[in-house]
C-alpha cells in the first residue's frame, strides 16, 4: 500500500511524509518536487509558461508514475504492514481530474489539517520561497487561504484520515495514523 499526504500548502504534509517513511523504512516521493526534476522548470515556471490546466494534467499523469515506480521498486523493502511508500501531494493534487478518488483506490489518503491560522503563520515565515503567495500582505494571505480551503475542503474530506494537531512530533503522527487505522 502507498499511503498519500495531503493538504494545503504549508499544512507539513512533507514534513510529515518524510517523517514517515524513516520510521517505516520505505522511499518518500515529494510530488512536486518529482514534477519539477522531470520537467526541469519549477511549478510556478510550468504554472506561467503551461497554464494551469497543463499542470494539473502533468500532475495527474506524475501521480500515477510515481504510484507505478513505488510498487515496482519497493516490493522487497515494504514494512511489515505492507506499506510501500509514502507520497506528499501537492495541495491542488486532489481537487483535479478525479485524483482524490484515484488515491482512496490505490492507497491510504491522509490530509495533514492544522487550523488556517496555523497555515497562515507558516506561509508568512515562508512566503518568499512560495511563488504563489509571495506577493501578498499578510490580510491578503488570510484571505487566500480561507478561500482556496473552501474550494478545496469538499476533496481533501474525502481522505481516508484526518490529523488535526499542528506541530505534533513524528512519533505522534505515527501513533495517530497506527490508532485511526490500526496500522503500522
Amino acid at each position: 500500500m502507498i499511503v498519500f499526504l495531503l493538504g494545503f500548502m504549508g499544512s507539513g504534509k512533507s514534513f510529515y511524509a518524510k517523517g514517515l517513511s524513516e520510521h517505516l523504512h520505505v522511499p518518500f516521493v515529494d510530488l512536486d518536487q518529482f514534477i519539477e526534476r522531470e520537467q526541469a522548470m519549477s511549478i510556478s515556471e510550468i504554472f506561467e509558461k503551461m497554464g494551469e490546466p497543463a499542470f494539473r494534467t502533468l500532475e495527474s499523469i506524475a501521480l500515477k508514475q510515481v504510484y507505478a515506480d513505488l510498487l515496482v521498486r519497493t516490493t522487497e523493502t515494504q514494512d511489515k504492514n505492507g506499506i510501500l511508500g509514502v507520497i506528499s501531494c501537492g495541495g491542488g493534487t486532489p481537487c483535479f481530474n478525479e485524483n482524490m478518488d484515484w488515491m482512496n483506490k490505490h492507497g491510504l489518503t491522509i490530509w495533514v489539517n492544522p487550523a488556517e491560522e496555523i497555515i497562515w503563520e507558516r506561509l508568512m515565515k515562508e512566503r518568499k520561497t512560495r511563488p504563489l503567495v509571495a506577493s501578498l500582505t499578510a490580510e491578503s494571505l488570510r484571505e487566500f487561504i480561507h478561500q482556496k480551503m473552501l474550494e478545496r475542503k469538499p476533496y481533501y474530506e474525502k481522505a481516508q484520515e484526518v490529523i488535526f494537531q499542528s506541530n505534533i512530533t513524528i512519533p505522534e503522527f505515527v501513533n495517530t495514523i497506527k490508532h485511526a487505522k490500526n496500522l503500522l
